[in-house]
């Protein structure tokens, strides 16, 4: 703990003096390279830079289980929640938590959503809470505290989700057990440094399952960062002690002035990559048909790709996963039932044909049933059953809580969080 005051020390004192702090969402412009306090130059192009942090991960296998959940976000009406249930959706997160009644009648589990911030009163929390009693607490899977709080709420430092956790867990724990507290945030990006790491890490001790939201393809950038946002997660987890569910939330939204939605197989290969590389839950964003219907063929191709992952969920559920990316952005997934039976999986997540792979190809085939040894690295939220692993007892802790006085980086500001 006496290291780990040092840190935060430090941390202080970096960013205090920084003249040009790193936000989240950008880095130095390439033609004004940065140095570091002892002069070595700092990698700026976005090209070596999303390479360099990603490497690490680029060859090395990691082992999980086909991701089971799937959720839509945002429905605006009771019929959609029902469309969304006979789709194959496991789960809502609900913005408007009035459709609650309408996921209880399908039987449909159901996440409520808030937006809270330093601003935020007490007895308004108090007031979820208990409007959070009047709804069916078997369907109430999650319950979210804030959405992106760095862009969101960027004046809130982090510290602040400790303290509505750590108050609303123990409530949480009695009076509704199956209920996980959440939040969300973008990231982890390829330009994050250190600091964003140990700052982001304080929300991944805010929650019992991480959102977040890999969304390539707003700016034609490479579809596997999917799989490596996934990856990095392990950071900030090792940093705050935590093993988090995740829940991956991929793009059925339109961003202007560019006002455009992927392509089908960019989504269909960006959902493999979720569902085969550790997540939880696969998440889409957001319930919107008016949109959809603006893009010839996006709502029936959608609904196709819901037929086809759901029904690949339900075949391989009790398969093991071993999953790698290649460094031509090649996913494969070797998939292994009880009884020693191989399938694989091959997902080209480049807009061009790779060796023999079709630009976006998934490909499925079976393989002989040799014995083969899963070696890779454990994914601790999909390799044992959710109700088996640790992360699934809400609240768990790895490692005893950091020292309480926090240094949070709102982006530019410092902030001291006491309790």
């Amino acid at each position: 703990m006496f290291h780990r005051g040092l840190m935060i020390i430090g941390l202080q004192i970096i960013l205090a003096v920084s003249t040009s702090p790193l936000l989240a969402d950008e880095i130095p412009s390439p033609s004004q390279p940065v140095e570091t306090p002892t002069g070595a130059l700092v990698i700026t192009d976005p090209a070596q830079v999303r390479l360099a942090a990603n490497a690490p991960f680029v060859g090395v296998p990691v082992r999980t289980k086909v991701a089971q959940r799937f959720e839509m976000y945002s429905p605006r009406t009771e019929e959609a929640v029902r469309e969304l249930k006979e789709m194959g959706f496991t789960q809502v997160m609900l913005d408007r938590p009035n459709l609650h009644q309408a996921a209880t009648d399908v039987g449909l589990p159901f996440v409520l959503a808030h937006w809270w911030n330093q601003e935020t009163k007490p007895e308004e929390i108090t007031a979820a809470v208990e409007r959070a009693k009047q709804v069916d607490r078997s369907l109430l899977i999650g319950f979210s505290i804030m959405d992106e709080p760095e862009r969101n709420s960027p004046d809130t430092p982090f510290g602040y989700y400790i303290d509505v956790y750590e108050k609303l867990r123990p409530q949480f724990e009695i009076e509704f057990p199956e209920t996980r507290l959440e939040i969300s945030h973008w990231g982890p990006l390829a330009e994050w440094t250190d600091q964003h790491y140990e700052y982001f890490s304080f929300l991944y001790e805010a929650a019992d399952v991480m959102r977040i939201m890999p969304y390539p393809d707003l700016g034609e950038g490479p579809l596997d960062d999917v799989y490596f946002m996934i990856r990095r997660t392990q950071r900030p987890m090792e940093l705050a002690g935590r093993s988090l569910p995740l829940v991956v939330i991929l793009q059925a939204w339109i961003l202007p002035p560019k006002n455009q939605l992927p392509e089908i197989d960019e989504l269909r290969v960006m959902t493999y990559q979720a569902m085969l590389s550790g997540s939880e839950t696969v998440s889409f964003f957001d319930h919107n048909p008016e949109v959809w219907r603006q893009k010839e063929g996006f709502e029936s191709g959608f609904r196709d790709l819901m037929r086809e992952i759901t029904t690949f969920a339900r075949r391989y559920k009790d398969w093991d996963v071993e999953t790698v990316m290649s460094g031509d952005s090649v996913l494969t997934s070797i998939l292994k039932s009880p009884s020693g039976e191989r399938h694989q999986v091959v997902v080209n997540t480049q807009r061009i044909a790779v060796n023999d792979l079709a630009a976006l190809e998934v490909r499925e085939e079976s393989m002989e049933s040799s014995p083969i040894l899963l070696t890779g690295q454990c994914c601790p939220q999909q390799c044992n059953p959710a109700h088996d692993h640790p992360s699934a007892r809400i609240g768990v802790r790895i490692r005893s809580a950091r020292a309480h006085k926090k240094s949070c980086r709102v982006f530019g500001r410092i902030r001291t969080h006491r309790r």
